[in-house]
């Protein structure tokens, strides 16, 4: 059975690169350095057919090469799941009533 597209051959590797040109190095998952995968923003298992494009992928740290600073696993622990930004927190709660 041939490989998927997404992840094998020169566009790929192109787009790959293209993507860490882009974004840097910097984790979308857990906002920390050293990531070396690239994580599909809308997982090639929900559309296999999606063009590959370096802006529909950003960095992530995985299973190859686990988050240096938490130990997380960021592209393989959110799986085909949605995208979620981790919540940093506030200065102040603006929200507060006067």
């Amino acid at each position: 059975m041939p490989r998927s597209r997404h992840r094998a051959g020169r566009p790929y590797r192109r787009a790959r690169e293209q993507m860490f040109q882009l974004y840097g190095d910097t984790c979308h998952i857990c906002l920390h350095p050293g990531a070396g995968e690239a994580d599909h923003l809308v997982p090639v298992s929900i559309d296999g057919a999606q063009p590959i494009d370096p802006h529909a992928m950003r960095p992530a740290h995985g299973a190859n090469a686990p988050c240096p600073t938490c130990g997380r696993k960021c592209n393989t622990e959110r799986g085909a799941g949605p995208v979620r930004t981790p919540d940093l927190g506030t200065s102040r709660d603006w929200y507060a009533g006067p």
